[in-house]
Parts: structure tokens; C-alpha cells; sequence
């Protein structure tokens, strides 16, 4: 098992704190965000992780180099990140799939104890999930039996649209080597030659998931502590959660 963290975005809804540095190194509880995501990778006993950048790429490089506390990192670079969306950083990584990954994208703050959850879970491909609250936003998943059944892009979040049911995405998930290779990756070159490189990997995701092709279980967070950090709002949040209940 490897980890992959996406971090190549340009974070614009956080400027100007992403004007001096990545927003995967904006402070949350006083401590770069991405830390908080290899921590839990290196709880959970992951020694390689693969780290995806692009906007001040060397700045990440620079910070956190080759090895992060027993971790070793590694780097791919996506050169046109402010033309292209995080389905073309996956696609980036590629071949880097000769494992099992747990995929992680580089805003996130959460409990330890999730990724240690996500591994004792037997199905190859599972998502960790939340029940769906009126502030949340993104991709959401309707599931049966603990089976994905549908993944619903926020684009397809119609007026009308029945919450009800409606599990939040959290932005960790476990992809089996097999799968990457074999179902996501001819999926996302599709896409990527449809000249659709301004999407999110979720769209291949919902259409692999819908198709029949890829079975996706779902992990719910059973109330453990997480937050995604995209706006000064969430900052706030985030900093407000980690002070009253510090991630363990």
C-alpha cells in the first residue's frame, strides 16, 4: 500500500495566503496542512508516498524533500496546473500504480485513526464518506448495502435534488492496484483525449461507478473529526475543530 496526495492546485479561494506559498502548506492549527495527511499515512504504517504538484512545485519539494518521518516522497510534477484539474494530475501518476494507493488530496485535516480503519476494510476500492449536511459541498455518493450505487458530481446537483440519502465525499479513498491499472487509467485516457482535462478525477469515478465497471464500498467516518480545507471559512472551521478536539 503506497499513498498519493494531490497538491497541485493554486488554492485561489485562500489568497492572498496562497500568494507567498502552496496550499498544501497554509497552517491549520499551526502545522502545514499536508503534514496532518502524512502523519496518518505514516500511523497507518505507509512508508512511500507519491506527492503531486504544480503551483510552487519547489516549494513543497523544498519543505518537505525526499523522506518525511520514515516516509519516502516522491514527486510528479504537473506543469499545467493552471489549465488542468485534478483528474489530470491522477493521470500524472500513473505510473506510479504498482500497489494498492490510498488517495488523498492535500487540503485535508482529519483523524488518524480513518486511514488505520480504510486499511482493515477487505473490498479493494472503498471511500470514506459522511452523512451529508446542508453546509457541505462536492461530490456526494448514494449507497446501498455499503456499496456505492451512484456518485453524484456537484454539476449534476439539480434544484430539486433529494439529500436525504446523500453521503459527502471526504477525498480519501483505497484503489487497488488492479483497478487503477486496469479500469481507471483507460477511463481518464478517454477523457483526456475528449480534451476533458478540466475535470475532477470524480467524473471518471461516477462514470466507471454508474457503467457497472468499478464496485466502490463506503466507510463512514462514524463521527470522527475531519475538514477540507478550500476557503477562509474552512480555515476557520478547521482551526476551530483542531482546538477543540485536537486530531489523534
Amino acid at each position: 500500500m503506497k499513498g498519493l496526495i494531490l497538491a497541485a492546485g493554486m488554492g485561489t479561494r485562500l489568497l492572498p495566503l496562497t500568494l507567498a506559498r502552496p496550499k498544501c502548506l497554509v497552517e491549520a492549527g499551526g502545522r502545514p496542512m499536508m503534514e496532518y495527511q502524512l502523519d496518518s499515512l505514516r500511523r497507518a504504517d505507509i512508508t512511500e508516498c507519491t506527492i503531486v504538484v504544480g503551483y510552487m512545485a519547489d516549494a513543497v519539494r523544498n519543505y518537505f524533500g525526499s523522506e518525511y518521518r520514515g516516509i519516502r516522497l516522491s514527486y510528479v510534477e504537473n506543469t499545467v496546473y493552471a489549465t488542468t484539474n485534478n483528474l489530470y494530475s491522477l493521470w500524472l501518476a500513473r505510473r506510479k500504480f504498482d500497489d494498492d494507493i490510498i488517495l488523498l488530496e492535500s487540503d485535508l485535516v482529519f483523524d488518524n485513526r480513518l486511514l488505520c480503519e480504510l486499511l482493515k476494510m477487505d473490498e479493494p476500492n472503498v471511500a470514506v464518506v459522511d452523512h451529508f449536511r446542508p453546509a457541505m459541498d462536492g461530490s456526494l455518493i448514494l449507497a446501498e448495502g455499503g456499496v456505492a450505487k451512484r456518485m453524484v458530481l456537484k454539476s449534476d446537483q439539480s434544484s430539486g435534488f433529494d439529500y436525504s440519502r446523500a453521503l459527502k465525499t471526504v477525498n480519501i479513498y483505497r484503489l487497488s492496484e488492479e483497478t487503477l491499472v486496469e479500469t481507471i487509467v483507460p477511463k481518464m485516457s478517454e477523457f483526456l483525449q475528449e480534451g476533458r482535462s478540466d475535470l475532477y478525477y470524480e467524473a471518471v469515478f461516477a462514470s466507471l461507478i454508474d457503467s457497472g465497471r468499478m464496485s466502490m464500498a463506503v466507510m463512514n467516518t462514524r463521527n470522527r473529526k475531519w475538514a477540507e480545507i478550500d476557503t477562509f471559512e474552512d480555515l476557520l472551521d478547521a482551526e476551530q475543530m483542531l482546538a477543540a478536539s485536537p486530531v489523534t
